[in-house]
């Protein structure tokens, strides 16, 4: 969330300047009451409020919002600002999670702030939307890489391929890898038949050894009907090299 030092400026120049508006409109309307802080107080709190962000410090800031607060307890911009530094605190502790892979922790901080503090910003409501699409990719993922089975990978892979098609200006990526996992899967499918079958020819090869003419009969059928052309000459090459076929 890094700005230019121009925009900077000008961001810190418009909340001086709502800030000391609404200070001297506290001025006005407790006047009649006790007299106000000295404007030296007001001024070193809301320089430290800017030293803070400078730093990156967020944290401080919000401290010292809170000590601008008490000499200004009537300032109408000062809620304001403060969510703007409270949105700032939880997107950067977030994003600090994202750089670190935990994107549930990411989640899961950006759901307590939306929870304690409700919808009061709209980067906030933004990035939880974005992290939330990134823990979905994230879990449709993760489902297909479990997958064992082409059936599985594929069901997975279409998910994921769905997704993606929905969601491509966050993710451009994303549906060409879908489509490729997708290509993958339908290849492990044929060299899962292909291993089904070399097992099944098995099968029926030993049960021809052995005698057992309607197990062999039976397990031939099958293998008739899935083999591919290769493993069926294969497989009728060798019945035809015996004496007779048992």
């Amino acid at each position: 969330m890094k700005k230019t030092s121009s925009a900077k400026h000008f961001i810190r120049q418009a909340l001086f300047t709502a800030l000391l508006a609404g200070a001297a409109f506290s001025c006005l309307v407790s006047c009649s009451k006790s007299a106000p802080p000295a404007p030296m107080e007001r001024s070193r709190a809301l320089l430290e409020i800017f030293e803070n962000l400078d730093r990156g410090n967020n944290e401080a800031a919000l401290k010292s919002i809170e000590t601008y607060r008490s000499t200004d307890p009537t300032n109408m911009f000062l809620s304001d600002f403060e969510h703007i530094v409270r949105a700032n605190t939880v997107i950067a502790s977030a994003k600090a999670k994202l750089d670190a892979g935990d994107i549930v922790g990411a989640s899961a901080e950006l759901d307590a702030y939306c929870l304690k503090y409700g919808d009061v910003s709209t980067s906030v409501t933004d990035a939880k939307a974005n992290v939330d699409l990134l823990l979905e990719a994230h879990r449709l993922n993760e489902k297909m890489r479990a997958a064992a089975f082409s059936d599985d990978i594929r069901a997975a892979a279409a998910d994921l391929s769905a997704f993606a098609k929905t969601n491509a200006k966050y993710f451009p990526k994303l549906p060409a890898y879908a489509a490729a996992v997708t290509k993958e899967a339908e290849v492990r499918a044929a060299l899962e038949k292909a291993d089904a079958c070399a097992g099944l020819m098995q099968d029926a090869l030993d049960a021809a050894a052995a005698g057992r003419k309607n197990e062999a009969a039976t397990l031939a059928a099958i293998l008739e009907m899935n083999a591919d052309a290769a493993q069926k000459a294969g497989f009728e090459a060798w019945l035809s090299t015996r004496p007779a076929n048992p």
